[in-house]
């Protein structure tokens, strides 16, 4: 069991998420119908939002919102703290082909790179703090200084284009989750395999999970090489997936399972985003069970 005076503090962006699906198959330079949701996101939201799901004790750090974005945070039993006075406009949109499939991400998330004040923010102790990478690098910086080594450090790869903001502050992570692009740009690599061996050579004991959709997952953790494949899902909406698999590895791995059980039960939780399956927290951890027997993870000694 996770001890739940220790609290989970995830750090970085909330905005309003729009979804636009499309209703056929696309064509380029056509006007094309679509049907179109939104709700609050966020990389960091949605993690705390889904720890808090999961009845544990969970802070939000990040720009100002509006009224009723704080008060919906609030409704999710998410304790939320500013980092800016002002509200600054900020959004994510995200197209999906007719399956569900993400074809496109826009993001217009200029303003998380604005100075912040964190004079405010609480010196942390004995917490998870969980970042993505949408705050600028200088407060990031400033933030992982704060609260390392006090505290266990956990990143989000967040962006292919904001993964560079990490580099060298990987000897002060004890998690980090990536997928395979975020990977290679960090690393400056071609091939997973080598983009988990250069992060290994500058933090060996960075527990260390790289996914890449439907096709594979590597994981590095105490000197062994993981690698496991998700299972086969009928897509409906892959918005939020690797979020929901970060926040279940979060809230698994704090739980000192075996790793293997991690890993496969972390990945079962993401595919179950993608199938659109909603339900109690207990039918949820149930079906996470149930589906995580079929993911058969193997394992080998690291060799640096």
């Amino acid at each position: 069991m996770i001890d739940k005076g220790n609290k989970f503090v995830c750090i970085g962006a909330v905005h309003t998420d729009y979804i636009l699906q499309l209703k056929t198959k696309h064509i380029n330079n056509r006007t094309n119908p679509i049907k179109q949701t939104q709700y609050l996101g966020g990389v960091a939201y949605n993690i705390a939002e889904k720890l808090s799901f999961l009845n544990l004790k969970t802070e939000l750090i990040s720009l100002n919102c509006q009224k009723k974005n704080i008060e919906k945070i609030s409704k999710n039993k998410v304790t939320f703290k500013a980092l800016s006075k002002d509200i600054y406009d900020r959004s994510y949109t995200s197209v999906l082909n007719k399956k569900g499939e993400m074809i496109l991400g826009l993001a217009n998330m200029d303003n998380y790179e604005k100075p912040v004040i964190i004079k405010n923010i609480i010196n942390k102790k004995n917490n998870r703090i969980i970042f993505d990478l949408n705050l600028s690098l200088k407060t990031i910086k400033s933030l992982v200084s704060k609260y390392y080594p006090l505290n266990t450090i956990c990143v989000c790869g967040t962006s292919s284009y904001k993964v560079y903001k990490i580099k060298r502050l990987l000897p002060k992570i004890n998690i980090l989750i990536l997928n395979k692009q975020e990977s290679l740009n960090l690393s400056n690599k071609r091939k997973v395999k080598d983009a988990l061996k250069f992060i290994i050579t500058k933090n060996k004991d960075l527990t260390t999970v790289i996914t890449n959709g439907k096709n594979f997952v590597k994981a590095y953790h105490n000197k062994n090489i993981y690698s496991c494949k998700p299972p086969k899902t009928v897509t409906k909406n892959e918005n939020k997936a690797g979020d929901v698999m970060s926040a279940f590895f979060y809230y698994y791995f704090f739980q000192k399972l075996n790793f293997a059980s991690v890993l496969s039960k972390s990945i079962a939780a993401g595919s179950l985003q993608v199938s659109g399956f909603n339900s109690t927290k207990i039918n949820y951890l149930k079906m996470i069970d149930k589906l995580s027997k079929n993911i058969k993870v193997s394992f080998k000694k690291s060799v640096r």
